[in-house]
Order: structure tokens, then sequence, then C-alpha cells
């Protein structure tokens, strides 16, 4: 079968076998293809040692050594880097990650062999066509995701397949095959003993697919999801009690994450979301739950989970102050609230705190509300003072009237807080007025 791959690929292809090398388009790449999807990657693999592939293409384009001890170099075309790996075989997956021992290899029956599942293990070039030894194009064609020989081998060799299993089947709509399946959930709690960055990447591109629900969802039933987020796990089965909830924690989460936009920042807060609800909850006299205090827990929650998982210090700042303000009363909160809100969260970011609390209402018995959008579109159309730098007086100003260091900061801040509730006094002559007539004699 004839497959149109992209032409730098082809002339990749070409120079190799112009040299008398053997080149093959492959794995994801290969794949993203025969699913009709764009493939942001180009992965070749050729019988070229690492030194050969240099020197076929290092008079015509920049050549990158990116990694020649496993026998990758990175050949950059019209911008475009693309990876040329020599065929390999691996051994001794010490680390449960990366093997100790590679052999270059002459025959791309090896090289496909060491791959992790049958829809990542076909190679294409137009010469010798299609080569799929593991029936990958017909597992694509059923939507299996399937382990490449034994899966047991395959995930002792590399724990991360496991995740990486689960993230191609949200991906693609896949299901993942009973063997593989089972095998997932047989080594799951062996899934930290990689490095808890790779954990992290994984995660996230889960949680960034059209469905990220299917990703979670299939993490709690592999058991994996109790050894990466135990927190999430918990929420499995816990009955909320509330006439607003007909869902338990766990598919209300998924609810609030499937309606949310593929958004990292949003999509993490709406997983840590309701996490408080687990230790809060109390039961009235009517039998109804009440999780009083949980969106201050779930922030600390949200904070701690995002530390160990290393995400960056901004994600998790901007997750936890999420979580912690999602469950502000929307129809009664003032002008003055709405300021501090935006003062809080930057003009920003505002609205990804307008997206959770609707998804959150969607997710409930109430429906999708945007009262506080329209607040906030109304305050944001008739003002522009949200922080400091938006007064109309600076430090230099107040010093001139003779404060100097935390005095000048605290009499900002002061003066801040009264124009978030009266934003007309923001003139220079007003606040230092209000200096004059309010701090002097305290300071």
């Amino acid at each position: 079968m004839k497959i149109e791959i992209d032409k730098k690929a082809r002339k990749v292809i070409s120079m190799l076998e112009s040299k008398g090398y053997n080149a093959y388009i492959v794995g994801g790449c290969l794949r993203d293809i025969l699913l009709g999807r764009k493939s942001h990657d180009i992965d070749i693999t050729t019988d070229a040692l690492p030194e050969e592939i240099i020197e076929v293409f290092n008079d015509s384009y920049k050549v990158v050594e990116t990694g020649v001890k496993y026998g990758t170099v990175t050949v950059i075309i019209e911008g475009s880097p693309i990876e040329i790996t020599t065929f390999r075989s691996e051994q001794d997956y010490l680390d449960g990650r990366r093997p100790e021992n590679i052999s270059f290899e002459k025959d791309i029956k090896a090289d496909l062999s060491r791959r992790d599942f049958t829809l990542n293990a076909m190679a294409y070039n137009d010469k010798d066509g299609l080569i799929d030894l593991f029936d990958g194009k017909e597992d694509l064609e059923d939507k299996i995701i399937r382990c490449v020989g034994n899966p047991r081998e395959r995930f002792k060799e590399d724990k991360l397949r496991m995740l990486r299993a689960v993230r191609f089947a949200a991906t693609f709509d896949f299901k993942i095959e009973d063997e593989t399946f089972e095998a997932i959930k047989e080594f799951s709690q062996d899934i930290n003993e990689i490095s808890i960055e790779r954990i992290n990447a994984e995660l996230s591109k889960m949680l960034l697919v059209q469905r990220p629900s299917q990703a979670i969802i299939l993490l709690k039933k592999t058991g994996l999801l109790k050894n990466i987020l135990p927190v999430i796990d918990e929420m499995y089965g816990f009955s909320q009690q509330n006439p607003y909830h007909e869902k338990d924690l766990f598919f209300h989460t998924m609810d609030v994450l499937d309606n949310v936009r593929d958004d990292i920042v949003l999509r993490l807060a709406a997983l840590f979301h309701d996490s408080g609800k687990l230790y809060t909850k109390t039961v009235d006299e009517n039998n109804i739950g009440h999780f009083y205090g949980h969106s201050e827990l779930s922030f600390d929650i949200a904070r701690d989970n995002l530390k160990r998982l290393r995400y960056s210090n901004n994600i998790i700042e901007l997750v936890a102050l999420l979580c912690k303000k999602h469950m502000i009363d929307t129809r009664n909160i003032t002008k003055k609230g709405i300021r501090k809100l935006i003062s809080l969260f930057g003009k920003e970011n505002i609205y990804l705190l307008i997206e959770l609390q609707r998804a959150d209402s969607a997710s409930t018995t109430l429906g999708g509300d945007d009262t506080l959008k329209n607040k906030v579109d109304e305050v944001l159309a008739e003002e522009d003072i949200f922080s400091l730098k938006d007064m109309n007086i600076d430090g230099n100003d107040i010093k001139n009237l003779g404060y100097k260091g935390k005095e000048i900061g605290d009499i900002l801040k002061y003066l801040f807080d009264k124009v978030m509730e009266n934003p007309n006094i923001n003139e220079k002559t007003k606040l230092l007025e209000i200096i004059k007539r309010e701090i002097a004699d305290k300071v």
C-alpha cells in the first residue's frame, strides 16, 4: 500500500537510501498518518550507524547529536527537527525505564520488536511498503491498544508504558486489550519506580485529551490512580448526600474535568477543586451532607499534590487559588467583592475562575450559571483599577510627604483598599488628602 508521508521525511529516506542504507518512517508518526491525524514529529529509523547518519547529512543540513549513545541523531530540515535512529535492540532495563544495554542492528524486525504497542511498531517506506509484523494496522482499525509480544515483559522493561497505554486509549478513544489491561493491573503498584517528572509528563498529556475523564477512569480501573493520586482515587464511591449532587464525588469531578477547556491549569483545578470534601463531610438532622470549609482544604491538598508531582510554582499557586475560591457566592457578591477577586487573580486569570465555577455549577442539579461572568464583565467594562500599579499615586509621592520604608508600602495598601471600595477616589489630590486626614496622625 502507498502511504502519503511528509516531504521532509521522504527526503531523509531518499538520502539514506542513495548511500545504500535502509530507512523507514516509524512509530507514532506513522501511526498518526494511518489514523488521519496531524503528526507533530517525524521519526525515521535506519540501519545506518550514528556516525554514518552524520556523514550523510552533515554537508547539507544542521545535524545535532542528540542521543548518539542510543543511536539517535537529529537533522534540521526547513526548520523542522527530524529524529533518525539506528535500528536497535535493548536489554537489561534495570531502572524500570531505560535499558542498560543496547545493540545496533541491521534488521528492521529487531527494532520493531522492542517497541511498546502494536500501533507504534510499524514501519514504512515507498520501496518496501508497510512493514507490520504485529498486526498494528488491524489493531488500529479495531481501536485496540495491545503490547508487542508479552505485556508483562514489556511493562517489566519500562513501567512508563502502563501510563502510555492509558494515555493512548484516552487520546484515540481505544480499548486496552484484555491481557495488556490485566498486566497493567498486576504491575500498577510499581509505577512509582519511575521518576516523578515522567509521571507528571504523562498525566499532563492525559489531562489535555478531549475527554480527560476517560484517562482518569482508566487509571482508576487499572489501579494506577491510587498509586499516583490516592486522594482522587478515594473520591470513588464517596456519596455527597446532597440534593444538589446526584453523582458521587468522583463522577462529579469527572464531569467538571470534561466541562472545562483543555488548559492544564483549569484541568488540574477541576481535578482537585472538591478534594477537601473527603475530610469535611457532616450530616445534618435531615440527613443532608454539608462540606463546610472544603474549598480551603482543597487549596492545601492541591498545593501538596502538585508540589509532589513537580509542577511549576506558577501552576501550583494558580490551581490552588482556583480551588480555594471556586465556592464564592456568585449571586450576592458585591462590586467591591468582584474588584477584589480581579485584583487577586489578575485580569488575565479571572476568567479561569469563571470557567471553573460555571463547570462546577453545570455538574450539579442547579445547572450552569453565568452570574459571575456577567458581574466581572460589568466591572471590567466600567473600571480599570485592580492592582497597586493602577493607582494614581505611587511610592515617590508618599516618600515626598516624609514617609519611608515599610510605611510607604503600608500606606499604598491602605489606599488601595479604599479605592477598591470607591474607585472614584483614585485621583492623586484625593488620595493625598486621605493620607493627611486618616493616616498622618497614626504613623
